[in-house]
């Protein structure tokens, strides 16, 4: 069990840091261009990834190496190990065609929402003046409005938003920016009509210019994102990798982005935040994938690379989705029971890992397949495949195809038989004195007779037995008995 747990942790010890740079590479980008409470949240972010990276690489690895040698640990099922299991067998390489067009679906119907109903910006990029007002009277939004049209405000935005722990009738109002004797005059309008809890009374002002500047930041962070995240992923494996990666995130995005479209809700700096934890999420999730991709590449060096994928995607859906279910939980905690804030974040996390764990499966993978079989190598054995199995290219390798080495004196590829290497000198020297000794003794030997070692060789040649020793003589005998 020792032994077993050590070489877990030695193995998976790169993919749990190439999957955790990311995300403290998403928590930099953020902190240095970002502002307010979105850079807070990225310090947050960073400093609870580089604490999650020591706990899974040194603490857990220590208590596990602890426990490895007591009883909780002296069987196989306390870990979960109850062999293989029933594995996965989805052709997800063949499948490809309908999960693009289901992705494509969901992206267009967010496109229309978007070019038809645009997207909710907050005042936190459009400017302006946002009032929440618990009343104390049941009213509706006509009232409130009719209540404030004297004040000119007639044209603003008011909708009932449900904030418990502010009161049963909460109202917000958003409109263009308003100098404090203006919101004074709006607070004391709703409370001579409906009565109004002035401790609960808030008002919040953006300015244009810093709406502007919100959003650029949100652009740039974006971009910077993909960026440094592309060239990390080119540059850990390689930049053929880099283009589904790039493809999975701009695919995760646009659903995003077309979701909130649909349902109508607020986009706000919170929001900027959840989007770009999205992406170090997504890119997590991809680096699990693509890291299995290369460990079974070398493996099988006969199959297709569309069956290495097959197999590398089977082997880790099943901790892909205990991932992003493990991860929903927290998320859907603070989506119902947190503040608002924090609902925003959540909603926007929710969808972003949904989206997420689709497209590291789905997308990713199968992209990286269409750009890597027209690899050379590639085009061969999947040439060689088809011929073996009557011009069809089954999804999982079978037989030797699925061998995890070569056979010995076999084609890497499976193309045809590797040549012999030549004996070195010293096994030809040896080869021509057996031979030279063989027709002094007037026996038939051959110049193709396998080589065999003698004594003077050392045992070095290996590739034959060993001339047996000569006896020692009588006289040595002789001289020491007589000593």
């Amino acid at each position: 069990m020792p032994k077993g747990i050590a070489a877990g942790y030695t193995k998976a010890l790169r993919t749990i840091i190439d999957a955790n740079v990311v995300t403290i590479l998403v928590a930099f980008i953020l902190f240095m261009i970002a502002t307010g409470g979105v850079r807070g949240f990225a310090f947050t972010l960073g400093i609870g990834t580089l604490i999650s990276l020591f706990t899974a690489v040194l603490a857990t690895s220590a208590i596990m190496g602890a426990l490895a040698r007591t009883r909780i640990l002296s069987s196989r099922h306390a870990l979960g190990a109850q062999g293989e299991g029933r594995p996965w067998s989805i052709d997800f390489v063949g499948r490809s065609k309908g999960f693009f067009s289901a992705s494509g679906m969901v992206i267009l119907a967010g496109a229309i929402a978007i070019a038809t109903l645009g997207i909710n910006f907050g005042i936190d990029f459009e400017s302006g003046t946002r009032i929440k007002a618990p009343v104390e009277q049941a009213t509706s939004v006509d009232e409130v409005r009719e209540t404030l049209t004297p004040l000119g405000l007639d044209d603003a935005e008011i909708q009932e938003v449900e904030e418990p722990e502010l009161g049963e009738n909460v109202f917000q109002l958003q409109t263009a920016n308003l100098d404090p004797d203006e919101v004074t005059q709006v607070q004391a309008a709703l409370d001579e009509e409906f009565g109004l809890s002035a401790a609960d009374f808030s008002a919040d002002s953006i300015g244009p210019t810093f709406g502007a500047q919100i959003a650029r930041t949100a652009v740039i962070a974006v971009i910077a994102s993909l960026l440094v995240l592309s060239l990390y992923i080119g540059l850990r494996f390689s930049f053929k990798f880099a283009v589904p990666v790039l493809i999975a995130l701009i695919h995760d995005i646009l659903i995003t982005g077309g979701v909130y479209a649909l349902v109508d809700r607020e986009v706000t700096a919170s929001t900027v935040a959840a989007l770009l934890t999205i992406l170090g999420y997504s890119i997590y999730d991809t680096i699990i994938v693509f890291d299995r991709i290369r460990e079974n590449e070398p493996r099988m060096p006969r199959a297709t690379f569309s069956q290495i994928v097959n197999r590398s995607m089977s082997e880790v859906l099943t901790r892909s989705l205990a991932t992003s279910l493990s991860t929903l939980l927290p998320v859907g905690a603070l989506l119902f029971f947190g503040g608002p804030t924090l609902q925003d974040f959540a909603f926007a996390i929710m969808i972003g890992i949904i989206s997420g764990a689709y497209s590291s499966i789905f997308i990713a993978g199968p992209v990286l397949t269409l750009w890597k079989e027209r690899e050379p190598q590639f085009v061969r054995r999947r040439r060689l495949v088809m011929k073996e199995n009557g011009g069809v290219v089954p999804a999982y390798a079978t037989g030797r195809m699925a061998a995890e080495t070569p056979a010995a004196g076999a084609d890497p590829d499976g193309l045809g038989p590797v040549e012999e290497k030549p004996l070195s000198d010293r096994q030809q020297i040896a080869a021509e004195r057996r031979a030279r000794r063989a027709q002094a003794s007037g026996a038939t030997a051959t110049a193709d007779a396998p080589p065999e070692v003698d004594e003077e060789t050392d045992g070095d040649g290996g590739n034959g037995a060993s001339q047996p020793k000569k006896p020692r003589s009588s006289n040595r005998r002789k001289k020491r008995h007589g000593r």
